[in-house]
C-alpha cells in the first residue's frame, strides 16, 4: 500500500487544511484519528498525547475524542515504546510481543504504531489494531503511515510550538502559584517546612491489644480532640501520634516533635513557644500537629503556659512576645500522669485539656503474637532481595518467650546483631544475645523433670542418622520443603533425592 492507492488526494490536502486552521489539541487528534481510521482498514485506531515527563493519555478513539482519556506511565504499553525509541512498530504476533504486554491483555492480536513527531520530538502516537487475524500488518503499512505524517508535517510542527508554550506557560503559573502562597502563608504566619512533613509509617502488629488499639487511634484520627499516649520506653507512642495525624485532615500540614526530657526549662520554653524572631514549635505546627513526649518532665512554670495557650489560643513567647496557632496537641508519656495530679507534680487542668482519650501503648511482652512478625521485618528491612535471612525454629522459639524489658528498640537491636553475626541466611539460637540465649535455657532447664533417665547408647549408622536428621527438620518446619533445604545446607533436588531414596511419598511443591 502507497500514498498512490488513495484514491482522492483531496482527503490528505483537506486534514493538512483542518489541521493548520485550529491549534485545538482534540480537534488536532481526532482528525488525525478519523483519516488513518479511514485509510488503515483496521478494526480500531487509537491517538494518544506523549506529555513531558513521558507519560501518555488517550486522545482519540476510532474518530472520536475521548475526555478524560486513560493516562499511562512512562514507559507503559505500546505509546510508551514509541515516546522512547521515536519510531514506527509493527507486530502480527501481538500475544507473544513484550512490547504489547499491555494491549494482549485487551485482546489485541496485531497493532501498527507510528509516532507523530517534529524535529525529533515526539507529541504522539498513533495505534491501528486488529482484534483477529483477518488481517496482518506490513513493512507497506508503515512505509504509508509514515509517508502520511511526513505530508503533514507543518501542521505537526505548529501543535509542537503549541504544546511547547503551552507546557512552559503552566509551568509558569505553577511557579507563580506557589510563590504566592508561599507569600501568603508567610504573611499570616503559618509558613510550614517540608521538613515537618511526613508520612505514615506501618505499625506491625496482630495481637489483640495492638487491633483494640489502632481501632481507637482509627476511630479519633479525625476528630478534634487531644489525646494522651502511656507506655513504657520504645513501645511506639511516637508512631501512634504520627498514625493520628497522618489519618486527620491536618495530614497535609506540620508534625512536630518535642522532648521534654532532653532540654531544661529555659530550653523547653524557647523551643515550644519560641522568640520574637524564631517561631517555636507551637507556632510551626499551625494547622498542624505537636507531639509533646515526656511531658511528665515539664516544669510548673511551662505547664502554666500551656494551659494558658489551650484556654485562648494565643500562646507568650520566651521574650513575651504573642502568637496565635490552631494545633492539635498529642502528648506521650511513661508515668501515670493521673498518678502525678494526685501527688501535685502535674497540673489537674492540664491532664484534662490533654487527655481527652487516653491510649495505652502495650509493652511487648504484652503481645508476644508479633515478635515473630517483627522480627522478620527487622531482619530484612532495606536489604535487597536475594539478602534476607529468616530465623529457625529454635531462634524464634527463644525471642518469644523473652521477657524485652526494652520493648521494640531492644528486639530491632537484638534482630541487627544477629543478621550480621550469622554467616549463612538462617539465624540460630547462637546468634542471639547470651542474656536471650541463657534465659531460653533457664527455662528448659526448670522445666525438665527431676529424675531423666540418661540417654542410653544406641548403634546407628551414619545414614539412619543422617535420615532422622532430615526426616525431624522436615517434620519441625511443617513439611515445607523448600525451608528444609535452606536449613540442611543442600539444594530442593538434592532433598528430594534423599526422601525417594527413602520411600517417602510427596507432591513436589509449586
Amino acid at each position: 500500500m502507497t500514498s498512490s492507492m488513495i484514491n482522492n488526494k483531496t482527503s490528505l490536502e483537506n486534514l493538512t487544511s483542518s489541521l493548520l486552521l485550529s491549534l485545538d489539541e482534540a480537534h488536532f487528534f481526532t482528525s488525525l484519528n478519523a483519516f488513518f481510521k479511514g485509510h488503515m482498514n483496521a478494526h480500531k485506531v487509537q491517538v494518544y498525547k506523549i506529555l513531558e515527563n513521558g507519560s501518555a493519555i488517550l486522545m482519540s478513539e476510532d474518530a472520536h475524542a475521548v475526555t478524560n482519556g486513560l493516562v499511562l506511565d512512562k514507559g507503559v504499553g505500546a505509546a510508551g515504546y514509541i515516546a522512547r525509541t521515536k519510531r514506527g512498530y509493527f507486530s502480527n504476533t501481538v500475544e507473544r510481543d513484550p512490547v504489547f504486554t499491555r494491549e494482549a491483555a485487551l485482546g489485541v492480536k496485531a497493532e501498527l504504531c507510528l509516532p507523530i513527531s517534529a524535529d525529533g520530538v515526539v507529541i504522539g502516537s498513533i495505534h491501528c489494531q486488529m482484534l483477529d487475524n483477518s488481517r496482518e500488518f506490513s513493512r507497506e503499512d508503515m512505509t504509508f503511515g509514515m509517508s502520511i505524517l511526513a505530508d503533514i508535517k507543518s501542521p505537526i510542527q505548529n501543535m509542537k510550538m503549541y504544546l511547547a508554550a503551552k507546557n512552559l506557560n503552566e509551568a509558569l503559573l505553577r511557579t507563580i502559584e506557589l510563590k504566592e502562597k508561599e507569600l501568603q502563608e508567610s504573611r499570616s504566619g503559618v509558613k510550614i517546612q517540608d521538613s515537618f512533613k511526613i508520612l505514615e509509617k506501618e505499625i506491625i502488629g496482630r495481637s489483640q491489644a495492638m487491633k483494640d488499639l489502632l481501632a481507637l487511634v482509627d476511630r479519633i484520627a479525625d476528630k478534634e480532640i487531644s489525646a494522651f499516649i502511656m507506655g513504657e520506653a520504645a513501645t511506639g507512642k511516637e508512631m501512634i501520634a504520627r498514625r493520628i495525624h497522618c489519618r486527620s485532615h491536618r495530614r497535609d500540614r506540620a508534625f512536630v516533635t518535642v522532648d521534654c526530657s532532653t532540654m531544661n526549662e529555659a530550653q523547653l520554653d524557647r523551643e515550644m513557644f519560641g522568640l520574637e524572631n524564631h517561631m517555636g514549635m507551637l507556632e510551626v505546627s499551625n494547622y498542624g500537629t505537636l507531639f509533646i513526649n515526656s511531658i511528665e518532665k515539664m516544669t510548673p512554670a511551662i505547664q502554666n503556659k500551656l494551659v494558658q495557650f489551650i484556654n485562648n489560643k494565643m500562646g507568650i513567647k520566651a521574650d513575651n512576645g504573642f502568637f496565635k496557632s490552631d494545633v492539635r496537641l498529642i502528648s506521650a508519656s511513661t508515668k501515670d500522669l493521673m498518678e502525678l495530679v494526685r501527688e501535685g507534680k502535674f497540673r489537674e487542668d492540664l491532664y484534662f485539656a490533654l487527655s481527652t482519650v487516653v491510649l495505652k501503648a502495650p509493652a511487648l511482652r504484652e503481645r508476644k503474637e508479633d515478635i515473630e512478625l517483627m522480627a522478620n521485618f527487622f531482619l530484612n528491612q532495606n536489604k535487597a532481595k536475594e539478602a534476607h535471612k529468616s530465623f529457625s525454629p529454635s531462634a524464634i522459639k527463644a525471642l518469644t518467650e523473652f521477657n524485652w524489658s526494652g520493648n521494640v528498640r531492644e528486639l530491632q537491636n537484638v534482630v541487627e546483631r544477629a543478621y550480621i553475626l550469622a554467616e549463612g541466611s538462617i539465624i540460630e539460637k547462637l546468634h542471639l544475645d547470651e542474656h536471650i540465649q541463657s534465659a531460653s535455657e533457664a527455662k528448659i532447664v526448670a522445666a525438665a523433670p527431676v529424675a531423666a533417665k540418661p540417654v542410653e547408647f544406641q548403634h546407628v549408622t551414619l545414614e539412619e542418622l543422617e535420615k532422622n536428621h532430615i526426616m525431624g527438620t522436615l517434620e519441625n518446619l511443617g513439611g515445607n520443603k523448600t525451608k528444609t533445604a535452606k536449613v540442611l545446607g543442600i539444594t530442593v533436588k538434592t532433598l528430594y533425592n534423599k526422601l525417594h531414596s527413602y520411600g517417602v511419598e510427596f507432591d513436589k511443591e509449586a
